[in-house]
């Protein structure tokens, strides 16, 4: 659901936002968790948050925004609206709830915040173009040994994801901002401290899905820290293209010798090679890790245990079976249940209310 601005509800338009204010709301101690923006993450956040005021919800909805998870945001001020009405923190475009009052002066803090938050959701930072993409571009420009500290800071974090805010980040603006970032937050980078690195990279690619680089960097740096379910993930989502790179399966190899998956390790190099055939210098080196390799595979192949042969056999069956269904574009995933319908009228009534705030919200 999508909170509609002034411009929608036929009011005044707002005087230009200036979106840093916004970020100086957030905590400082949300940006390890809104900039990867994992799911389990979030769920957590929004957890921790139950209860806060009303302000520090608008400033979690506004990182839930920034976090690529708009409806997110507008579901919390959906429930604190319902639990405070007297707030109104949901429009009321159609005049469903006359029962609305206008913002007191104690409340005019909460009404700027949430104007702002209504910035975002209906305009992106189109308000304010110049203003953030000059601070990111200083940050960028600023001393090499000190670029990617302050990049990595909340406040470079935070004009970043204003930068690639989904409703504002045309695929110009990405390929342009590329080369900087590789260059700020590069090997150098990486080997001096592999955790900020896989931060970073991990936001990136959450909200460029379709740079190859964002990818690979993250998947290699996550099974370097040993999170190897994370790497999966971030292979598994990789795009058609993504997958003629011959990185992209190196990756996918030295995973499964890590998780003592022979079979895909061999498949995997395999593929590599194959997407490497016209760069002979690469053949011969994914030939030789593959070679450096053999040792660890034998390994993982050694004969099981009766008690344990018959859970490795389903196992097998099981990453064969996903590797079909990827490749066919099947999803597996369980089905979720459909919900049943509501036969209590009072529970009907509050479905309503919900759905049209949801309308009201998206405008």
């Amino acid at each position: 659901m999508v909170l509609m601005d002034s411009s929608q509800s036929g009011q005044p338009d707002a005087a230009p936002l200036d979106p840093l204010p916004l970020l100086a709301a957030l905590p400082d101690a949300w940006w390890p968790l809104l900039w990867p923006a994992h799911p389990e993450d979030l769920d957590e956040l929004i957890r921790e948050e139950a209860g806060a005021p009303a302000e520090r919800c608008l400033a979690l909805a506004i990182g839930l925004w920034l976090a690529g998870e708009p409806e997110r945001g507008d579901d919390l001020l959906i429930e604190r609206d319902e639990l405070q009405p007297e707030l109104a923190l949901v429009p009321d475009p159609w005049g469903l709830w006359p029962g609305q009052s206008p913002a007191t002066p104690e409340c005019l803090g909460l009404r700027q915040l949430l104007q702002g938050y209504l910035h975002l959701r209906h305009g992106g930072t189109c308000t304010a173009p110049g203003l953030w993409r000059e601070r990111l571009q200083q940050a960028l420009d600023a001393d090499p040994a000190t670029a990617w500290r302050r990049l990595l800071e909340p406040t470079g974090l935070g004009l970043l994801a204003l930068a690639l805010a989904p409703a504002d980040a045309p695929e110009q603006l990405r390929a342009e901002l590329e080369p900087p970032l590789v260059q700020t937050i590069g090997e150098a980078v990486v080997a001096s401290d592999p955790e900020q690195a896989l931060l970073f990279w991990s936001g990136i690619v959450r909200r460029c899905p379709s740079w190859n680089y964002a990818r690979l960097k993250t998947a290699d740096l996550s099974l370097q820290s040993g999170a190897h379910r994370r790497a999966e993930a971030v292979l598994a989502t990789a795009t058609e293209a993504q997958r003629a790179n011959p990185w992209l399966h190196d990756i996918q190899a030295r995973l499964a010798l890590a998780q003592g998956r022979a079979s895909l390790a061999r498949d995997s190099w395999d593929r590599a090679i194959s997407a490497a055939a016209g760069d002979p210098d690469l053949v011969e080196l994914l030939r030789q890790r593959r070679r450096d390799a053999e040792w660890h595979l034998e390994l993982a192949e050694e004969p099981a245990s009766p008690a344990t042969s018959h859970d490795a056999d389903l196992e097998r069956f099981s990453e064969r079976l996903d590797q079909v269904a990827r490749r066919c574009g099947i999803d597996l995933s369980p089905a979720q249940p459909q919900a049943q319908a509501a036969s209590d009228p009072l529970a009907f009534a509050s479905f309503l209310d919900r759905a049209s705030g949801r309308l009201a919200l998206a405008g």
